[in-house]
């Protein structure tokens, strides 16, 4: 029998605690909705001022198919011993950049093989809740 757990509460957050959660984490989820329907990818990604910033390949689904267009992206984490956690939401417009000048300040990426473009994504909304 699972132990009754203390009951939580959820919190909006400001835009300005959002933003320092957003930067405390290395790995995001890239969400859009393309040919297939929706879509959603772990990323791993920086901030640069208001803006999320991912590497990617010419081939990938992300840059066929965010180009220009509204994304989603995702940062969380969560405690399931305590039943804490939090999530950031950032909406906004992706663009692709080219050329080693934006790659600059990019992420590293984890993933093996080149990552030659950049994914940037403008934001227009970010919005966060924690569960205290």
């Amino acid at each position: 029998m699972q132990a009754e757990s203390t009951p939580r509460r959820l919190v909006d957050l400001t835009p300005d605690e959002c933003w320092a959660l957003a930067a405390s984490r290395p790995v995001g989820r890239l969400a859009w909705s393309g040919p297939s329907g929706p879509t959603v990818i772990p990323v791993n990604f920086v901030l640069d001022g208001r803006t999320v910033r991912i590497r990617t390949t010419a081939y990938s689904a992300a840059a066929r198919e965010c180009d220009d267009s509204p994304v989603a992206f995702q940062i969380d984490t969560f405690d399931s011993d305590d039943h804490t956690g939090w999530s950031v939401l950032i909406r906004g417009h992706a663009h692709l950049e080219y050329g080693e000048q934006a790659l600059q300040d990019a992420p590293e990426p984890w993933i093996s093989g080149p990552r030659t473009l950049l994914l940037r994504v403008e934001v227009a909304e970010i919005t966060g809740r924690r569960l205290d």
